[in-house]
């Protein structure tokens, strides 16, 4: 008899012979069995007389293990001679390569047991290896002795179990078992693996299968060539839905928890690349979350793929009942989709209806015209707020929390609500530059549109067409009364006399449109302030010296000495002069920049920079997101905007002769400069 002895401590070789995965612990023995060319593996469990587990058995008809093997393997942990090879005898896939499997029986049992029957030359021998948890790095291996018959192959016993594992025989344990093996036997069909006296069947239990693309994935410090993803469809329940890793196809080294949203779907999947062999040579395959960020990000990219996979399978099994829909006149799209996110909004929505037909009585009860009402409002749900599709779907539709959960997890692996959210944005934001181009540019237009109550209008809620700093500004009373203060003051100080104009009515001074831009200190204020002129007004020395004036008057305002704020000034303008031009045109500057001081700048731009400025800020998205504005669009918001200050004009007049002296001092936003040549 031989005693051999590891070079390695006990508490060590627990560490690296312990999983929290009893099935992948029993998976190490019958990868064994087929690396050593085994055909077939048969996992048994030996039950006791009231039909507890009493001892697991594993059975192949490998090439069993000679005595120079068992010395080579079992007296050290790692280097294994897998290593050196990629394929075994028989030109199958080889699984392992740490040299550790054999120890995986600690997670199960006290006592493993190997009884071998190999050739040895052109005899047989047989050995018998014994290794105790207690004693890990001691193995007892028996002299070998010569047979004359008997199976070549190895029958490993694990005994003492540490705990009843009963639900080892449990239908969820044999499916996520045969989920571990079922592409090793499609790939090799002459293997048979059975558990539990069951043989692995995947034909017959397969409803679809797919297989990707080889993909390319470029990580933050390495590329990933070679990327293989496959996934299967079973017809019963495999338990916990995972993501199986492995070196080469057929191969299993890991696994984690799939974290797929894909409802109604018993599934499996499985990604290959040698990276995943060097990653499992690291011991991080089965730590979700406590990987390299190379691992993190292939997984998420095989994660996203699967989620692409699902929400199209999604769809074709609602296919069926979106023809139905199209047929009786109720499914609220017509064509083939425009662009990518109307593509990815109708399979958010196609799932959504299967979900209301699924589970909703009365939507099936409901006449044609309920359900193009019904359907039309969830479309509008799913383009406009896709996050609230959830909260509907329960709050109409009686939806089981399951299911909104399921949704819910949809909607997020889609993106959609954050590519809805972007492509609204873009599509408000061109829609909003078609109508000022239509206001600014057209003869139709330009001469009739007026700075005040119009152009106001549309830029109030739109500053962003001043800079992408601009995007949120919000509206401040105090700010506004200050406004007010300045510009009565301005007025007294250079109007002698009333000027009136053409019509006879009395000139107004201009005010600026002013808001304040949000900011994380609460002691620091930034301010943007806006004089707008009508698109035919060309600006003169006279506007700019005017503007500086105003400019000088707000800043030196006791609200704001010896504070922290800061300012910016835009006049905006069709057209300036040549004197005007040489003042905002230095070579120091950007074009436009009038004035740069410590705490405040001026601008000044016509309508035309500011366009060509949020256009070319624009279009790169607009053109990926396919977004078009037709002239019926413009006009109508044009319409639009010109009803509802026509509107809110009356009824400001309507409140001012209720409620205000005739000689009440005009808001902020009715002032008009009272020496502007066009007023007179």
């Amino acid at each position: 008899m031989t005693i051999l002895t590891l070079k390695a401590q006990q508490d060590h070789l627990e560490k690296i012979a312990s999983t929290r995965d009893p099935i992948k612990a029993l998976a190490e023995f019958v990868w064994n069995a087929l690396d050593a060319d085994a055909d077939k593996v048969d996992v048994e469990f030996e039950k006791n007389g009231l039909g507890g587990i009493e001892a697991i058995v594993v059975r192949d008809n490998g090439e069993g293990i000679s005595g120079q093997h068992a010395r080579r393997d079992f007296e050290n942990v790692g280097a294994s001679w897998k290593r050196k090879t990629t394929r075994t005898n028989a030109q199958r896939a080889m699984h392992g390569k740490e040299g550790q499997g054999r120890l995986r029986f600690f997670s199960l049992a006290n006592n493993a047991q190997w009884d071998t029957c190999y050739h040895d030359g052109e005899q047989r021998a047989k050995l018998t290896i014994k290794i105790s948890a207690g004693s890990l790095k001691t193995a007892d291996v028996s002299d070998a002795q010569s047979v004359d018959d008997g199976a070549i192959g190895t029958v490993v016993q694990l005994s003492s179990l540490k705990e009843t594992f009963d639900w080892l025989v449990a239908e969820e344990a044999r499916s996520e078992f045969s989920a571990i093996f079922a592409p090793y036997v499609m790939q090799y069909p002459g293997i048979t693996i059975s558990y539990d006296k069951r043989q692995i069947e995947p034909t017959e239990t397969i409803v679809h299968s797919h297989e990707f693309p080889v993909q390319t994935v470029i990580c933050s410090g390495r590329t990933v060539n070679d990327l293989v993803i496959k996934v299967i469809e079973w017809n019963s329940n495999v338990g916990s839905r995972k993501l199986h890793f492995g070196g080469e196809s057929g191969v299993v080294l890991g696994s984690q928890a799939a974290n797929v949203t894909a409802p109604d779907f018993n599934f499996s999947a499985y990604a290959y690349s040698p990276f995943f062999q060097e990653i499992a040579d690291a011991n991080l395959l089965d730590f979700d979350e406590l990987n390299d960020p190379d691992f993190a990000q292939v997984v998420n990219h095989v994660r996203d793929t699967l989620g692409g996979y699902f929400r199209m399978r999604q769809a074709e099994r609602s296919g069926h009942l979106i023809d139905e829909l199209k047929a009786a006149g109720v499914y609220p799209y017509e064509g083939d989709p425009k662009d990518e996110v109307e593509r990815r909004e109708r399979q958010v929505f196609d799932i959504a209806t299967h979900a209301v037909t699924s589970y909703s009585r009365d939507f099936k009860r409901s006449d044609n015209p309920q359900k193009r009402i019904t359907l039309s409002l969830l479309r509008e749900a799913v383009r406009h707020n896709p996050e609230s599709v959830s909260n509907i779907l329960h709050a109409v539709f009686n939806l089981p929390k399951v299911r909104q959960d399921e949704f819910a997890g949809l909607l997020n692996r889609t993106g959609l609500a954050s590519i809805i959210a972007a492509s609204s944005l873009i599509a408000d934001r061109v829609v909003v530059l078609e109508v000022l181009k239509g206001m600014v540019f057209d003869p139709k237009h330009r001469r009739s549109i007026k700075e005040r109550g119009e152009l106001d209008a549309l830029i109030r809620d739109n500053t962003w067409i001043f800079g992408e700093h601009f995007h949120i500004t919000l509206a401040e009373s105090g700010l506004t009364k200050v406004m007010e203060r300045v510009s009565r003051e301005l007025a007294s100080q250079s109007t002698r006399r009333k000027i009136r104009k053409a019509d006879g009515k009395v000139g107004r001074v201009d005010s600026f449109l002013g808001r304040v831009i949000p900011h994380p200190d609460g002691e620091r204020r930034e301010f943007l302030l806006l004089e707008l002129k009508r698109p035919s007004l060309v600006v003169t020395r006279r506007e700019l010296d005017q503007l500086e004036d105003y400019v000088n008057a707000i800043r030196s305002q006791p609200d704001f000495k010896n504070t922290s704020t800061n300012w910016s000034f835009f006049l905006v303008t069709g057209e300036y002069d040549d004197a005007v031009k040489e003042r905002v045109t230095q070579s120091d500057r950007p074009v436009g920049l009038f004035l740069d001081k410590l705490n405040y700048k001026v601008w000044v731009k016509t309508w035309a920079e500011l366009v060509r400025e949020c256009e070319g800020r624009l279009h790169f998205v607009q053109q990926r997101l396919q977004i078009e504005v037709s002239m019926e669009e413009i006009e109508e918001r044009i319409s639009q905007l010109k009803s509802s200050i026509i509107h809110a004009d009356r009824l400001d007049q309507s409140v001012s002769r209720d409620k205000n002296p005739p000689d009440r001092y005009p808001s902020q936003k009715e002032f008009e400069h009272a020496d502007d040549p066009s007023n007179k």
